[in-house]
């Protein structure tokens, strides 16, 4: 077992409840080539802002003393080309669905990610998991995104309870440090080995949880 008398539970969305983590990682290795920086891995900017991202690439082409004329992007360019490339995403992460659906209705679920609420909301919705939260928190609701904690506590405020009382699940470094710092119990969800989450548990998918229903047990199956 893992958490007893689960009180309610806080999920990321991209890259935990809709696959859409591959196309922030292609725009950012696109963004860091036109600066010169290709040999720096894109999953170093996983899970941030657009503007905490151009933060960091603003300081790499510093770094780098690279020309000026390779000048990383405003946040509101990576916004809006991210939301281009997330138009016709719709598929849920593996097992992300019918996880979800075994919580909700049960113990209120929330959703806190550093995306945008209308970005968000419309990949949830053709995933078809709007439905089943209570609560979503988005970078719109914030003034500092994720590795502050700030979203997930927000998402417990709005769900009524304390955010010691939740279950978060993350597969993000500053994803999970920030919902760690929250005091939420942390699931680390991720498949690549070499991604470092904090967090008292780590998994490569929804397929080795079990929610009790009755109980309001999470399980980890072995």
């Amino acid at each position: 077992m893992i958490v007893s008398d689960l009180e309610g539970a806080i999920f990321d969305c991209d890259g935990i409840l809709v696959d859409s983590e591959q196309p922030w990682i292609d725009l950012m290795t696109s963004y860091l080539r036109n600066i010169g920086a290709s040999h720096i891995p894109a999953e170093q900017l996983r899970g941030l802002t657009a503007a905490e991202a151009v933060t960091s690439l603003v300081e790499i082409h510093r770094s780098l003393g690279s020309p000026a004329d390779a000048a990383p992007p405003a946040a509101a360019e990576v916004d809006a080309a991210y939301s281009d490339a997330l138009a016709d995403l719709s598929a849920p992460m593996p097992g992300a669905r019918e996880f979800v659906a075994s919580m909700s209705g049960a113990i209120p679920v929330a959703v806190a990610s550093n995306g945008r609420a209308e970005d968000v909301r419309g990949l949830l919705e053709r995933a078809g998991m709007l439905h089943l939260f209570d609560v979503i928190v988005t970078i719109d609701d914030v003034e500092h995104g994720k590795p502050d904690p700030a979203p997930y506590l927000l998402a417990a405020q709005r769900l009524g309870l304390a955010a010691s009382a939740v279950a978060a699940f993350e597969d993000s470094p500053v994803g999970s440090q920030a919902a760690a710092d929250a005091g939420c119990t942390v699931v680390g969800i991720n498949d690549d080995p070499d991604v470092e989450l904090a967090g008292q548990v780590r998994l490569t998918d929804f397929g080795q949880l079990h929610f009790d229903r009755a109980a309001r047990s999470l399980h980890l199956l072995r």
